[in-house]
């Protein structure tokens, strides 16, 4: 079986075979509400699963953006549950280590809770740029406008208590 019917028969599994019966209507992203953000559209991801185009469907920011409100399968003419096939696609992706952006953004942030017991905008900043360099100017941006604002600090202040919050977050396994 080649890799594209492979990756195509997996999302199926995960998703349901009601996602054979898509007709590209359009109308689970005409009921997003946050179809304007993504790209490609949710209708557009599907095609690419049943295309079996597994680095255009798990190499996008639109799984990632999906606020599981369920409008698009509400709406779906035919049953089908275009939330499933996101959620089958951000599984996909975390067995193959592919991030998006906010992913990455929430590991950093985590991380920083963990060590410091805070969050260190600079150091946060920093590593970002490096995990998504696309974010770099919109990140000085709003650097720019908080520092002479006192907003940002430069040290790394760590807090009292960090065990306690380093149990904390063992124990909600983001430790």
């Amino acid at each position: 079986m080649a890799a594209d019917e492979e990756f195509k028969q997996e999302v199926l599994r995960l998703a349901g075979p009601e996602v054979l019966t898509c007709i590209q209507c359009g109308t689970c992203s005409a009921s997003c509400p946050t179809a304007h953000l993504m790209k490609p559209s949710i209708r557009r991801l599907v095609k690419h699963c049943l295309e079996g185009k597994k680095e255009e469907a798990l190499r996008n920011e639109t799984i990632w953006l999906c606020t599981s409100c369920q409008l698009c399968t509400v709406r779906c003419p035919r049953g089908i549950r275009p939330k499933a096939v996101v959620t089958a696609l951000k599984e996909l992706a975390e067995r193959e280590k592919i991030k998006g952006k906010d992913q990455a953004y929430e590991e950093l942030f985590q991380r920083q809770i963990k060590d410091y017991g805070r969050i260190a905008e600079i150091l946060l900043s920093g590593e970002f740029m490096f995990v998504f360099p696309q974010g770099a100017l919109q990140s000085m941006e709003l650097g720019l406008e908080m520092a002479p604002k006192g907003k940002i600090k430069l040290a790394v202040e760590k807090i009292r208590g960090r065990d306690e919050v380093r149990r904390i977050m063992e124990e909600l396994g983001k430790g």
